[in-house]
């Protein structure tokens, strides 16, 4: 018998081991995205050798050639050395001229026609462009600025030079995503084009999708300064490509201009410097010359790695003892950078950081936890059956705790549905069989008798009307016990979210507006219009009634038989001549700003219900729509509730609808113009 049992257990560790190993390591391949980061990283360790490049230079505007140049401006040089240094290239035949700087500084119109004139000469010139953030009917975009129309018209091309990469960040592909290079090519991209150089890209796509493959540290690409330029010998540049841009002072520093964290720089000392623009722009054309630029494996491959790894890890260390486990650890470490490196011969890299550093250690950690939990199995297992016992015993106990004692009369208490700050929601059944709500609130859940009084004074403002409008939920009966401090108030049951009308205690869940939105995100535009129409004529005859809400929110709006309404009416009071006379409640984003207490306010939480349902944003991001909005006629439904919901949401009072009825009216016009 004790054979079996070891048998069983035995299979047990390993399979969990390696289920858990596995699990981790698509968790982290999923989540984790730095580390996953590091397995391109890691490909360029600082004692990879330079690769040598040829046919090829980079032209820095340096601080010697500032000098000696007698330049004005850093940020500005001038045009006419621009217009020699491209008649120089026309002269000796480069095959490509680039120039990774944006033309869009103040200089005269002759200086441009001189310098447009030397580019339209030599016929192969491309000029950088950048991206510049616009807003446009509250909607942030970016969009190219490129040269003076001088220049972009006499330009072979122009392209955008932007690293796919946040400031400090690194740069590992460049210009990237559908929101740029599906719109704009980038600067190294309408480079290639211009050299007409064979390179496969995917379908739908202006530009290649690759990973930098940079062939050196900082300044290792073939450079020389923009002074020396004049003083090579004639025919030096032909056939060659030429880019021109800027080199800081000093690759040290985070704040210079114009320089890029590269993955070189994660490593100490000369290695760790900070690469120019240029030299990440030429690095990208140089890829796509050179067809060497770096794949990433897909998502899915990397997931089937991982997932095997892991399942292999987990089901093999298990078996070992805690040392020969280490040691097979520390083996397992070299042996998967160097399949990384195998791998990235063939212009590939996959994370194998995850693999490495989560699924090693985890498999290692489960070795040992497991050795260690099957040595105490013996001892424990009597402990382990005792406290579950007493668990079952506890929750048993818990659960009878939960169902309040039978206060309620000729109601039988089946399920608790709701909880909030102000009591609870039963699902009840009374003495014929029928669902009812029953909302139990009690003086022990308040921290002074004033709440406590406030909820019972809503209930008891409310209760005399909630029979009067189809919108308003309906109270059946309520009941006080001073003795017990409680009270309690039965209403309809609401629709079950599934199944409405029809319920079943097992499986209810009431159906709300915050439920549904949860689930569905939005509502469509014509439901929205029926929603907005019956909870502002609902709230309409509450305010005729001389009653405002305070709380009017997703959450607090129910369905009964498909028809919304409102719910939670604790907060009800009486409509005051000023907002200062009425406490300052409600939930956090559907209070106005001069606070509850009129039927405006009432107006403006409505507004925002609507914005949530319409727009499925939260609250708190109005006015935030979503880009397809605009997109939509402005005859359309949701344009038009958009404009409605504007209004209902106004910050000043005086600019708000005033009255219910009048947002009625308005999406009442919606309707009838729809039909």
């Amino acid at each position: 018998m004790k054979k079996w049992r070891d048998k069983i257990s035995a299979s047990w560790r390993l399979t969990a081991g390696a289920i858990v190993t596995a699990l981790l390591g698509l968790t982290a391949l999923g989540f984790w995205k730095e580390l996953r980061l590091l397995g391109y990283d890691s490909l360029f360790l600082p004692w990879k050798p330079t690769r040598h490049i040829e046919d090829f230079h980079i032209v820095y505007m340096d601080d010697r050639a500032f000098k000696e140049l007698r330049q004005a401006n850093m940020m500005s040089w001038d045009l006419g050395l621009h217009a020699k240094l491209v008649d120089r290239m026309t002269r000796d035949g480069a095959k490509l001229v680039v120039f990774d700087v944006v033309f869009t500084y103040d200089t005269t119109n002759t200086a441009k026609q001189l310098f447009a004139d030397a580019i339209r000469r030599n016929g192969k010139v491309v000029l950088a462009a950048s991206l510049e953030q616009r807003k446009q009917h509250q909607i942030h975009s970016k969009g190219p600025v490129f040269a003076w129309e001088e220049l972009a018209d006499a330009a072979a091309a122009s392209g955008v030079a932007e690293i796919d990469a946040p400031r400090d960040a690194i740069a590992r592909q460049y210009i990237r995503g559908p929101e740029y290079s599906d719109t704009w090519a980038s600067l190294p991209w309408a480079a290639a084009t211009v050299a007409k150089l064979p390179i496969t890209k995917a379908p739908n796509s202006r530009q290649p999708d690759f990973w930098l493959n940079y062939y050196g540290s900082a300044l290792s690409l073939p450079s020389f300064s923009y002074a020396d330029v004049f003083d090579q010998p004639e025919g030096y540049f032909k056939d060659k490509v030429v880019f021109i841009g800027a080199q800081p002072k000093t690759l040290k520093a985070h704040d210079e201009a114009d320089v890029i964290r590269t993955p070189h720089s994660r490593w100490p000392g000369e290695f760790g410097d900070l690469f120019p623009g240029v030299e990440v722009c030429a690095t990208a054309y140089l890829n796509l010359s050179r067809s060497d630029g770096f794949i990433e494996i897909s998502l899915p491959a990397q997931s089937g790695i991982v997932l095997l790894v892991g399942l292999a890890l987990g089901a093999i260390m298990v078996q070992f003892k805690p040392w020969p486990a280490a040691g097979l650890s520390l083996v397992a470490l070299p042996i998967c950078f160097a399949a990384a490196l195998q791998v990235a011969e063939h212009r590939l890299w996959f994370g194998w950081p995850v693999i490495a550093f989560v699924q090693i250690p985890a498999a290692l950690a489960w070795s040992i936890g497991a050795r260690v939990v099957r040595l105490k199995f013996e001892k424990d297992v009597l402990a382990r059956t005792l406290e579950e016992t007493t668990k079952l015993v506890e929750a048993t106990k818990a659960t009878a705790q939960q169902r309040p004692a039978q206060l309620i009369p000729d109601h039988t208490l089946l399920k608790r549905v709701g909880r909030g700050a102000y009591g609870e929601v039963w699902l009840a059944r009374n003495a014929i069989g029928a669902f009812h709500a029953v909302k139990i609130t009690r003086r022990a859940g308040f921290p002074g008798d004033e709440p406590y009084e406030r909820e019972f004074r809503g209930i008891q403002k409310f209760m005399p009307i909630s029979r009067s409008h189809a919108g308003f939920v309906n109270i059946l009966h309520v009941g006080r016990d001073d003795e017990q401090r409680h009270f309690y108030c039965i209403m309809e049951a609401g629709d079950d979210k599934t199944t409405g009308q029809k319920i079943d205690p097992e499986t209810y869940i009431p159906k709300t507006l915050a439920g549904e939105l949860e689930w569905r995100g939005k509502l469509s535009p014509d439901e929205t219009l029926k929603l907005g129409l019956a909870l502002a004529a609902a709230l309409e005859h509450l305010h005729q009634n001389q009653l405002i809400h305070r709380d009017i929110k997703p959450g607090n709006i129910i369905y009964v038989n498909g028809a919304p309404k409102f719910a939670d009416i604790g907060l009800v009071t009486d409509i005051r001549s000023a907002g200062k006379d009425v406490s300052f409640l409600g939930t956090e984003g559907y209070i106005a700003p001069e606070g509850p207490g009129s039927p405006s306010a009432d107006v403006y939480a409505l507004g925002k219900v609507l914005y949530e349902a319409a727009m499925g944003r939260d609250r708190r991001l109005y006015p935030e729509v979503p880009t397809a909005l605009f997109e939509e006629p402005s005859e359309s439904v949701i344009r038009q509730l958009h404009d409605v919901i504007n209004r209902a949401c106004e910050m000043s009072p005086h600019d708000r609808y005033q009255t219910a009825a009048a947002l009625h009216a308005d999406l009442l016009k919606i309707q009838q113009a729809r039909r």
